[in-house]
């Protein structure tokens, strides 16, 4: 089980619906400071061990209720021990489950996470009853979009039974009625193929936030740096693209506005799973109507808090507030001041 519940999360206004996330829900087997990739027949040895609810849906689902952000999602899990495991931390964080569906007889997807002392890491996963998530399971379960402010479709490489027409009609649904939608892809295990790239592009004219890492807007940009890639793809469609660079911060492009925000420093305990808490902070201020400059720097300081923590990792938005005080003593010195941060206490 997961370290902290939701209790004392902070009040939202009244005028956020929630968000609903539709994505993977697996088990991470985060093994640390594994100094490299082992070999065909040969043995690494790393020096700590966890199991941790996660997939993108997990982890920005848990992250976004624990900055006091109605969150709803939409799933599945096995029938297992692991399946149980998520279903009690959705519980224990105040995250609407009801439409995670249970795939009896199914073993839960699980991903095992190599970290090198660096924080920097590779994955390995069986998607397993992620498979039984297809646009009929959506459709069935379309009442958490409706009752939410937007839609965020992550991890969709790790969802074999969700094709890439189906997601374009759910999104273009959702645009339908009004909602927001959000698109975090994760990478491709697939390698990118043609049919993808021009699928994914294709999608992005129902997306109103696209926020994938650098590698990811590389590749669908055609091998772009950060800044380029963000205006080149926010002409597909996204009102807002958002470029997560790691320990580099983050780009965006909101219209013919481009943005920088520096990464706040940190001490790297563990990096799993860093860009979807990027997500829930910059979303935070997204639907709280903040500047797209606080959004970066909110979601910046979101992610360090998470990615310098052992235990508690998720920060809730006292955390977050008190991180991102950074930004008003580095970036005034640039002439380039960040709006007021604590407009969300």
């Amino acid at each position: 089980m997961l370290d902290g519940p939701s209790a004392g999360r902070p009040t939202m206004t009244n005028r956020i619906k929630g968000v609903c996330v539709l994505g993977n829900l697996n088990i991470d087997l985060i093994i640390r400071n594994v100094p490299r990739l082992p070999v065909w027949g040969q043995e690494i040895a790393g020096l700590e061990h966890v199991a941790v609810s996660s997939g993108q849906a997990g982890y920005l689902a848990l992250a976004l209720s624990k900055l006091g952000i109605v969150t709803y999602v939409i799933g599945t899990v096995g029938s297992d021990a692991f399946g149980d495991q998520i279903m009690g931390d959705l519980k224990a964080y105040g995250v609407d489950a009801t439409a995670v569906e249970v795939v009896q007889d199914g073993q839960t997807g699980i991903t095992v996470a190599l970290v090198r002392p660096d924080g920097e890491r590779a994955f390995v996963s069986d998607f397993a009853c992620l498979r039984a998530l297809d646009e009929a399971l959506v459709l069935r379960h379309w009442g958490q979009v409706e009752v939410a402010d937007i839609l965020c479709l992550v991890g969709m490489f790790c969802l074999p039974g969700l094709t890439l027409p189906a997601a374009n009609n759910l999104l273009a649904k959702a645009r339908g009625i009004g909602k927001a939608t959000m698109l975090d892809t994760g990478w491709d295990p697939g390698d990118w193929p043609t049919e993808t790239l021009s699928g994914i592009r294709q999608m992005l004219q129902h997306v109103t936030l696209f926020m994938p890492n650098e590698d990811e807007a590389r590749v669908l940009s055609g091998g772009m740096a950060p800044e380029q890639a963000a205006a080149h793809l926010q002409a597909l469609g996204p009102e807002i693209v958002v470029v997560k660079c790691g320990s580099r911060g983050s780009v965006a492009q909101i219209g013919s506005k481009s943005l920088t925000m520096p990464a706040l420093p940190t001490t790297v305990f563990d990096a799993v799973g860093a860009g979807d808490i990027f997500d829930s902070g910059f979303l935070l201020g997204y639907i709280s109507g903040w500047p797209p400059e606080t959004c970066m720097a909110f979601g910046n300081a979101a992610a360090s808090v998470y990615i310098g923590r052992a235990r508690g990792r998720y920060p809730g938005l006292a955390d977050v507030i008190a991180a991102s005080k950074w930004y008003d003593a580095t970036i005034l010195e640039s002439g380039k001041r960040v709006s007021t941060l604590t407009r969300g206490e």
